[in-house]
């Protein structure tokens, strides 16, 4: 919940009250983030993975809002697949994010996908569990995203590709654009972070100068697209 795609879509939630409402949020160890997202929204559970925060913020949120504290992993995937829960946003970074996904993909519910670390890990399982369990889901990784909106679908968000030739998976090229070869030899960590549209932590950020990142997307949009 308190990355760049939690936020977003918290609010979303709080512009639309009539329509949704946060009912689980979950985070790795921000504490001071996750009190005030709590405040404001004022889910029924949160879920620190990291225990000694879990205490933290359980201790902080005595007597602030009624949302109930849980530490781990076990209870997150609980919650994804919980009556509770009408849409996931699968938004943790990286394989710590596929247990969640799989177990909401297996209880059939509308599942926003901006992990793609998920299909490039498991894509034929997760693929699987989304028919097995009759999931919706919407990949909102922004290339297949766009990719989705331009292509018609069924009842069950399942794209159709019978008049698809090719796809065309781009890439920006960030804060490398217009290097020569020789330039990029010389090129330093800190020269990879600094991309001129986005914020991404240090990890992803080297991932997409180096063009890795696009790799995983390559992987994605084959499972997503068949």
């Amino acid at each position: 919940a308190t990355g760049s795609i939690g936020l977003s879509t918290l609010d979303v939630i709080a512009r639309h009250p009539s329509h949704y409402s946060a009912y689980a949020l979950v985070a790795n160890r921000s504490v001071e983030a996750m009190v005030e997202l709590c405040k404001q929204h004022n889910p029924s559970h949160a879920v620190m993975f990291d225990a000694d925060a879990a205490a933290e913020l359980e201790q902080r949120l005595d007597g602030l809002v009624d949302t109930q504290v849980h530490a781990g992993e076990a209870p997150m995937i609980a919650l994804a697949k919980s009556e509770g829960v009408d849409t996931v946003m699968a938004s943790i970074v990286g394989f710590a994010g596929l247990s969640a996904a799989l177990a909401a993909a297996r209880a059939g519910k509308r599942l926003l996908l901006a992990n793609k670390e998920a299909l490039v890990s498991a894509g034929s399982i997760f693929m699987d569990a989304v028919r097995e369990g009759g999931a919706l889901l919407l990949p909102v990784d922004s290339e297949h995203n766009a990719m989705f909106q331009c292509l018609p679908a069924d009842v069950q968000a399942r794209p159709q590709m019978g008049r698809v030739e090719k796809i065309l998976l781009t890439a920006s090229g960030g804060p490398f654009r217009g290097k020569s070869r020789s330039e990029l030899a010389e090129m330093t960590p800190d020269q990879a972070c600094a991309h001129p549209n986005w914020s991404m932590g240090r990890k992803i950020s080297v991932d997409s100068a180096t063009l890795v990142n696009k790799g995983l997307e390559l992987a994605e949009a084959c499972w997503l697209f068949d």
